[in-house]
């Protein structure tokens, strides 16, 4: 059922802070990789006393993006990927870079379309209590979470995602992930569906990627604002993550997305065998439905990612490990598969 509104995306625009891609592709893994350090008592999968710490439980390190990506592949013809690898004591790191056709996209954007994809952050902005709609959006600030999971035959993940709000009916902070997870929510914009062809553009794109998103983090429900040509969200619906793929049938479907994923990720650990940060692998598709091959870079300046301060200092302080260990359980690894 669609709920009538009136939210011009378009109001403080000239105040926005548009997103520094710059900044980003400098950062790389760092922001998670940070998490981990801070973290790490929790993550050592070495428990014998008598033995240095040798590594960390996760076999694959990405974040959501990576993940989302890859799922949506065998539905997806018209883009391409790079995706570097790197193992460090037994976990295997990966990357997306842009691919040459991705940064000469945005790089030609004109402004109509930057400000529509400014239009996303600003209907957050609407969407979350707190928020000034006066003020501008910046595109540079998030809320990310990070998540623990088994996909199922050993593959086990951590990754973070941006998280877009809270329903405020549900949420309760003291009970702390993952019991307050139920209560978290996507938030989404889309063209008004006005004809047959909206429709299934609506049903064969849009919401695969809504509902691998909203899947990998077990999110329950998405908020979708429909807006017209001129940034206004005329209509609110509420979609159900279990209910996505039914309305994607036909165009897609969820089960090849998570068999995919799987196999992709196998194929990654096949491959990727020398243990050394330096030593790169890139996984890479053409665009418009080529295939997916492995080369092996080797140490390559490049397309190294794994930062110096990280590989040096995070399994470099066990003094105090046997106490963290006791104070703090491992993370419980949860079988993805709610949905």
């Amino acid at each position: 059922m669609f709920r009538k509104v009136a939210m011009d995306l378009d109001f403080a625009m000239d105040k926005a802070k548009l997103k520094d891609f710059e900044k980003t592709k400098d950062e790389k893994l760092d922001r998670l990789l940070q998490w981990i350090q801070y973290n790490s008592h929790r993550l050592y999968g070495n428990s014998d006393k008598n033995k240095p710490l040798e590594n960390i439980f996760p076999k694959i390190v990405c974040f959501r993006g990576l993940l989302t990506e890859i799922m949506c592949t065998p539905f997806e013809d018209r883009e391409g990927f790079i995706i570097c690898a790197t193992k460090f004591r037994g976990t295997i790191y990966l990357y997306a870079y842009e691919t040459p056709e991705r940064i000469q996209d945005r790089r030609n954007q004109t402004e109509r379309q930057k400000r529509m994809c400014c239009w996303g952050y600003k209907f957050e902005q609407y969407m979350t209590q707190g928020k000034d709609i006066n003020e501008g959006v910046d595109e540079n600030e998030e809320y990310c979470a990070v998540f623990c999971a088994n996909i199922g035959q050993g593959l086990e993940l951590l990754y973070g995602a941006e998280i877009d709000g809270a329903d405020p009916a549900n949420y309760d902070r003291r009970k702390g992930p993952p019991n307050c997870m139920d209560s978290f929510v996507e938030l989404k914009t889309s063209k008004l569906i006005e004809t047959d062809r909206d429709d299934r553009t609506f049903r064969r794109f849009k919401i695969k990627k809504w509902w691998a998103q909203s899947y990998l983090v077990g999110i329950p429900t998405v908020v979708a604002g429909f807006r017209d040509d001129h940034g206004v969200v005329k209509q609110l619906k509420s979609f159900s993550t279990h209910e996505l793929p039914n309305l994607g049938s036909g165009h897609w479907k969820a089960s090849v997305m998570r068999n995919f994923l799987r196999e992709f990720l196998r194929f990654v650990i096949r491959e990727v065998q020398v243990d050394d940060p330096n030593v790169m692998y890139k996984f890479e598709r053409e665009k418009n439905g080529g295939d997916i091959y492995c080369e092996f870079l080797g140490p390559d300046p490049e397309w190294t990612f794994l930062p110096e301060w990280y590989i040096s200092q995070i399994f470099s302080d066990q003094s105090n490990y046997e106490q963290l260990r006791d104070r703090n359980n491992k993370i419980k690894k949860s079988e993805i598969g709610k949905y």
